[in-house]
C-alpha cells in the first residue's frame, strides 16, 4: 500500500525499541531532533502498523505512538487557527515535558 509519509528527521525503523528510545531522548532533552519530528515518527508509525497483527507491546506502542501524534495537533489548534499554524516553524513548538515521562511511563508499564 501507498501511504502519504509524513517528512520527519528520524530516520529509525518503526518498533516499540525506538519508540521508547526516542521517548527517552525528549525527556531528558537529549533529542537531536524537534519535537514536530518526532510527532510525525510516531504518526509514521501508526500508518505503518495500522492493519498489523501486532503482539501486546506493540499495541501499546501503537497506541502511544498514535496519542502522541493526536495531542500534538489537539493542543496546538486550542492556541492557533490552521492557518497560523501552516505559516509557523513548528520545529520551535513542545509540548509540556510532563507529557512525554507520562507516555514513558505508560510505556514501561508503571
Amino acid at each position: 500500500m501507498e501511504w502519504n509519509w509524513n517528512k520527519t528527521s528520524i530516520n529509525l525503523p518503526y518498533s516499540y525499541e525506538n519508540l521508547k528510545t526516542l521517548l527517552n531522548a525528549v525527556c531528558k532533552r537529549e533529542n537531536l531532533f524537534p519535537q514536530v519530528d518526532f510527532c510525525m515518527w510516531c504518526d509514521n508509525l501508526t500508518l505503518a502498523w495500522e492493519d498489523e497483527d501486532l503482539d501486546e507491546q506493540d499495541e501499546l506502542a501503537f497506541v502511544i505512538a498514535r496519542d502522541i501524534e493526536c495531542q500534538w495537533e489537539l493542543h496546538w489548534y486550542e492556541f492557533y487557527s490552521h492557518e497560523k499554524l501552516m505559516k509557523m516553524d513548528l520545529s520551535k513548538l513542545e509540548l509540556p515535558p510532563d507529557w512525554f515521562k507520562g507516555w514513558v511511563a505508560e510505556l514501561d508499564g508503571k
